[in-house]
């Protein structure tokens, strides 16, 4: 299946791989003042290598018209397709941390045509566009070696795996909506190592001048201005990696016993039980994932991330496409159990997300915000 393009606007082509939950994004990035000057950032996994090969012929007259190409981290999804990409180009720079050329290395690329980003004074260097690539370090998200990608006069940051997601929202495109955010928040929970690594990592995007008006993550969908604040304000709260095994970790018991009387009140009133195993095979169905939560004989034995976004994700699942009547009794039921063993009720299901609809606490939120 061919590559997915879009042209975001006059500089940057979003090309994606055609996976439906999980999709990979590298960018084509064409700056243009005395001398034209394209950028490939993130290149796609090198399954698709000879898709990315004929798009780049489409959209540039061929690889060798490449003259940078920069890689966020060292991990294959981005990296893999390095070697054939430099061999058919014998010019174009890699650029990329100490820390990702360790092991990128191995690919067989020559150290000639390698440039650190920690050799730029300030990390930070102009280019004949008078274009400016600054870098950003984001250690530990998820790589120590992670670097983001900002290019101030066109307001861009290419945020690598910070800010990815699984696709959530709900209608067709490349831009993200309010429900991006699930998908986002089951990846970082998996991915991320800590809070504070995160923390650190949106304290330096607040801290750009100019304010990016794009994120343009490496997996999932395009961030625009007026989703960015509400989307790093949730992440700067999230509990991801470490944090939340810590947390859960006394708890995960009384959360196992409350999700399987969950899952039993909902074999019990379910007239479908082959559709039923299906619903809960699909909760694991991602290739791209780790099993998120570990059955055994039909029973919940282990959550892979957290306790409420494994109980979220039940919920969503089993109310997808339920008329109003059985999707509220569900809702009521989960809140209900977690009542029973005192356990905290996800916002998602406590005020039940209204499909096509403003929140009220946001409608509220925003009167005050005036």
């Amino acid at each position: 299946m061919p590559l997915k393009v879009t042209k975001i606007n006059d500089n940057i082509t979003l090309i994606q791989t055609p996976e439906q939950s999980f999709v990979s994004n590298s960018y084509l990035v064409s700056l243009n003042g005395k001398e034209r000057v394209y950028l490939l950032v993130d290149p796609t996994p090198q399954e698709y290598f000879k898709d990315l090969i004929f798009t780049l012929n489409d959209l540039i007259g061929g690889v060798e018209n490449l003259d940078l190409i920069y890689v966020n981290h060292q991990d294959p999804d981005v990296t893999s397709s390095l070697a054939p990409i430099m061999d058919m180009n014998k010019n174009a720079l890699l650029i990329a941390s100490e820390d990702t050329w360790r092991l990128i290395r191995f690919y067989g690329i020559p150290r000639e045509r390698f440039q650190a980003i920690e050799f730029f004074p300030n990390r930070k260097v102009v280019l004949k566009t008078d274009d400016t690539l600054e870098f950003i370090h984001t250690p530990f998200c998820h790589f120590r070696g992670a670097w983001m990608l900002f290019i101030p006069e066109k307001k861009a940051l290419f945020s690598g795996d910070l800010l990815g997601g699984l696709s959530s929202r709900e209608v067709n495109g490349v831009y993200a909506t309010e429900d991006s955010w699930e998908g986002i928040k089951l990846f970082h929970e998996i991915y991320m190592p800590s809070k504070e690594a995160l923390k650190l990592a949106i304290d330096k995007i607040g801290r750009l001048t100019p304010l990016p008006e794009l994120i343009l993550p490496q997996h999932g969908d395009i961030i625009r201005k007026n989703l960015m604040v509400d989307f790093l304000a949730k992440l700067n709260d999230l509990e991801v990696g470490l944090d939340y095994i810590k947390r859960y970790e006394s708890q995960q018991q009384f959360y196992l016993y409350a999700f399987n009387e969950i899952l039993q009140n909902l074999k019990n009133n379910y007239s479908d039980k082959e559709k039923l195993m299906q619903k809960l095979k699909e909760i694991n169905s991602s290739p791209f994932f780790p099993e998120l939560i570990h059955f055994e004989n039909g029973v919940a034995t282990e959550f892979r991330i957290q306790p409420e976004s494994a109980i979220e994700l039940l919920y969503d699942k089993f109310s997808e496409d339920a008329p109003r009547e059985e999707r509220e009794s569900l809702r009521i039921d989960i809140i209900k159990t977690l009542r029973k063993y005192n356990l905290d009720i996800p916002e998602g299901i406590l005020y039940e997300r209204q499909r096509g609809s403003e929140n009220p606490f946001r409608r509220i939120f925003k009167i005050f915000q005036r």
